[in-house]
């Protein structure tokens, strides 16, 4: 029943800590309830005045406005602290989702990882809040409200404590069965997801080949497999609660018959038949409610597990690597060795294999090939967005990795379709600054020739464009890169994986004389099949032999 994932959080034992403290007040409050509102009961039924019962009607109102206090206090402290896991585990799940060392997307689906962090870290923060507060309450609540009750009438107590690991059998074996259920539930439903998303990749494909049919019977098919297997955990979900809501009510019902009779015979007053009677409820309570909450949150426990094994798991390139080393600033001393470095795609042809080679300073090295031959993997190695899966990289002489913040934070990327996000054109300029002031966003605009469109646009720089807005053309797009990396003074390493391939030769030459300046002062990957760009470059490297011209 206890998911010792919880206790992997940070800070659950002092949570769980607090937890046991609040549940015994509770438990404390409610026997002083029964106890006190039995007496004032029994009292007015032997004919006392109300007015000598004030004390114990007071005392009542104590017991409940104490519970009631525990209880926002219970829920206020849960609440945070299940906000700042949840906040806590999707940085952590995100940031490994892009750590470059690790591939998560690769691994377990991309969106498996997109609806974890979605969707699954909600489920894992009602999880947080509603889970603990249950397990601690079936020992801190009911125990001594067992205690309280043989202090009470021990015969009742009996029936109690017969019943109790009666639910705990009945609570364990449907538990199994709803949570082996639940698991197989989360993985038709992750498995259907990542078959959505992969869908969505290849619509044009399955389009071109009149596949659309074949792939709507089988998109219906998964779908059917999964509202099956949400009907079976529901099933299985509302059986087990109500075979559970009627052993505690036979539980309650004995103590009821056993009191009737005995009061009946006058073997037990009227104020101890009415506390213990009040009690009984009150001790399957905990029980019941855990039942019933464990059923419902059995998505955030698995979501749960899935984020910590996501985020504990170690990738073999991190095993290889070891903990990343932090890359000093870029210089015109330093610098870059690959040593016989080697990446593949999911054990296939593509992908770089020995590669042996050095930068030094602020120089301009050319990359060119064939197509396939591995100019953007190599582009991708140097600036960090993939990392090795042999070789050794040496940064000024010393073992680096290049997927750490450190050396990513230093270099900037220039791909051919850079991104042009939703926002003002002065958002999307000032990216990588979002501090820059107006004046050096518009000088940036003038350095790469954006002025024209800058005076074509309806509201200049503060429209917008982007998604669902004003779209621009290859060679604006390009240009709003380099403004980009214009105004940011950290680019210490440029990164083009062929920035002008699909670009007509007019618009090419032109973009290259705004994008020569922009060199200066920095080291330089140039990533092209246009050998133009050749004579601009200080040395090149052909990745068809692997040779270093």
């Amino acid at each position: 029943m206890f998911d010792r994932n919880l206790m992997k959080l940070e800070g659950m034992h002092a949570i769980m800590a607090a937890l046991v403290i609040l549940a015994l007040i509770q438990a404390a409050t409610i026997a002083g309830q029964a106890l006190t509102l039995s007496s004032v009961i029994a009292l007015l039924w032997e004919g006392a005045a109300v007015e000598q019962q004030i004390q114990g009607i007071a005392a009542f109102f104590a017991c409940f406005a104490i519970m009631q206090l525990a209880r926002f206090a219970q829920e206020t402290m849960l609440d945070k602290y299940s906000l700042n896991r949840a906040t806590d585990l999707h940085r952590k799940l995100v940031e490994r989702a892009f750590d470059a060392r690790t591939m998560l997307a690769d691994h377990e689906g991309s969106a498996i990882v997109a609806t974890t962090a979605t969707e699954g870290i909600d489920e894992v923060q009602t999880y947080i809040r509603i889970i603990p507060p249950k397990i601690v309450g079936m020992a801190a609540i009911s125990i001594p409200l067992l205690v309280v009750e043989f202090a009470t009438d021990w015969p009742s107590a009996i029936i109690l404590t017969v019943m109790f690991p009666v639910i705990i059998f009945y609570m364990i074996l449907l538990g199994r069965q709803a949570r082996q259920r639940a698991a197989a539930q989360y993985g038709t439903y992750t498995r259907l997801s990542n078959r959505f998303l992969d869908t969505l990749r290849g619509i044009d494909v399955i389009k071109a080949f009149g596949a659309s049919e074949h792939e709507g019977e089988s998109a219906y098919t998964f779908s059917e497999k999964l509202r099956a297997a949400t009907v079976r955990t529901m099933t299985t979900a509302t059986l087990s609660s109500a075979v559970l809501d009627l052993c505690a009510t036979f539980g309650v019902a004995a103590v009821a018959m056993m009191l009737a009779f005995r009061l009946m015979d006058g073997s037990v007053a009227l104020a101890t038949g009415l506390a213990a009677l009040m009690i009984a409820p009150e001790y399957f309570t905990p029980i019941r409610s855990f039942a019933s909450d464990f059923h419902a949150s059995l998505d955030g426990k698995n979501a749960l597990e899935a984020i910590l094994s996501m985020i504990a798991e170690k990738t073999e390139t991190e095993e290889l690597q070891g903990p990343a080393q932090p890359a000093p600033t870029w210089n015109a001393n330093s610098t870059l060795e690959f040593q016989n470095v080697s990446h593949r795609y999911d054990e296939s042809e593509s992908g770089v294999s020995g590669l042996s080679f050095t930068l030094n300073g602020f120089e301009k090295v050319g990359v060119i090939g064939k197509s396939g031959s591995g100019k953007s993997t190599l582009a991708n190695l140097v600036a960090g967005f993939i990392a090795p899966d042999s070789g050794t990289v040496l940064l000024d002489g010393i073992p680096c990795d290049l997927t750490d913040s450190s050396w990513k934070h230093q270099v900037r990327i220039i791909p051919q379709n850079p991104y042009i996000f939703r926002g003002t054109l002065a958002d999307n300029i000032s990216f990588y600054t979002p501090d820059a002031t107006r004046e050096r966003i518009e000088s940036a605009v003038r350095d790469v020739g954006l002025d024209e469109l800058v005076d074509e646009l309806p509201e200049g720089l503060d429209t917008f464009i982007g998604e669902g807005a004003r779209g621009l053309s290859g060679g604006q797009a390009h240009r709003v890169a380099l403004a980009r990396v214009l105004l940011d003074e950290n680019a210490r390493v440029l990164v083009f994986d062929e920035p002008t391939a699909h670009l007509d030769i007019e618009t090419e030459l032109e973009l290259k004389e705004r994008m020569l300046p922009l060199m200066e002062g920095k080291l330089v990957m140039f990533a092209t099949h246009r050998l133009h760009w050749v004579k601009d470059m200080d040395r090149v490297i052909e990745l068809d032999d692997r040779s270093e011209r």
